[in-house]
């Protein structure tokens, strides 16, 4: 069963759920966050990149899964039912994120917040948070990248 993730946060936080891709420690925050959720059966769609997954079965509707080890060029291992998704959405669009482990919601400071003047493709900022650099996904970039409305037609079709 799925784990339901709620969005309060006290004080100046900024609420993130924490995961690795490989050794490195990212995060999302938790306003895109819709459940975190067990890998369920799913099938692969001819003409899409390698980082698309496939589509799979939430609640009767297809959900796109990108592979976020792939896109951010971390090893992947073979997806397997202990492999693990994290459900995010923008608006209308849902995507199922798959990562290598989930950690924790973190309540980080947001005075902690630095944006990146760099190109960072897929990145929002970074924040320091216990001793440690985590980049803060830009989940916007990524749809936009990977479920344009091409990709959307051949998925939903």
């Amino acid at each position: 069963m799925p784990v339901m993730l709620k969005t309060t946060t006290p004080g100046d936080s900024l609420p993130l759920l924490s995961f690795n891709l490989g050794e490195q420690l990212y995060a999302l925050r938790i306003d895109d966050v819709v459940e975190v959720a067990a890998m369920v059966e799913h099938v692969a769609m001819p003409q899409m990149p390698p980082e698309v997954l496939g589509v799979a079965n939430r609640h009767g509707q297809p959900l796109p899964l990108l592979d976020l080890r792939l896109i951010f060029q971390q090893p992947a291992e073979p997806v397997t039912s202990a492999t693990v998704f994290i459900v995010a959405a923008q608006g209308d669009r849902t995507v199922g994120l798959v990562v290598d482990e989930i950690h924790q919601v973190e309540y980080a400071d947001v005075r902690q917040l630095s944006q990146i003047t760099a190109p960072a493709k897929y990145i929002h900022g970074i924040i320091n948070h216990k001793s440690a650099l985590i980049p803060i996904i830009a989940l916007e970039a990524l749809l936009d990248a990977y479920l344009t409305r091409q990709n959307r037609d051949v998925v939903e079709s």
